[in-house]
């Protein structure tokens, strides 16, 4: 791998870990805009907390053996947060659930783990076999 491909490599897993640092700071913009309460945070925190460490750790993961597995988890936890961040907006707050800046963060966090999801998918595509 030449220094080009290596920070390639190193450039998507920084914004991967960077979008997984948005997750909660867009909640806490948005509480502190008066949109959702504080609450909210902690459902922020959670996919957040998840997708740093996923990152870290296959970036760590690349660097040390070349294996697989955080890559496979990097890709996953994007679909997870893909599809169950409407469920349970949904589940939390029945007909409003879509109203009050709500929309807003799902749109946001639905565009965020799709661009992780693309990351993980280029970057396991180019992982060596």
């Amino acid at each position: 791998m030449n220094k080009g491909q290596k920070n390639e490599v190193n450039t998507s897993y920084t914004v991967y870990i960077l979008l997984g640092a948005l997750y909660v700071l867009i909640k806490i913009a948005f509480v502190l805009a008066g949109y959702l309460h504080p609450g909210a945070i902690l459902h922020g925190l959670i996919p957040s907390a998840l997708t740093v460490v996923v990152g870290y750790l296959a970036l760590i993961e690349l660097k040390k053996s070349g294996a697989v597995f955080w890559h496979k988890v990097m890709m996953i936890l994007p679909l997870l947060i893909f599809i169950i961040t409407p469920i349970y907006m949904y589940l939390k707050e029945k007909a409003e659930w879509l109203i009050n800046g709500r929309l807003e963060v799902l749109i946001i966090y639905e565009l965020m783990a799709a661009v992780q999801f693309y990351i993980a998918f280029k970057r396991l595509k180019n992982m060596p076999s």
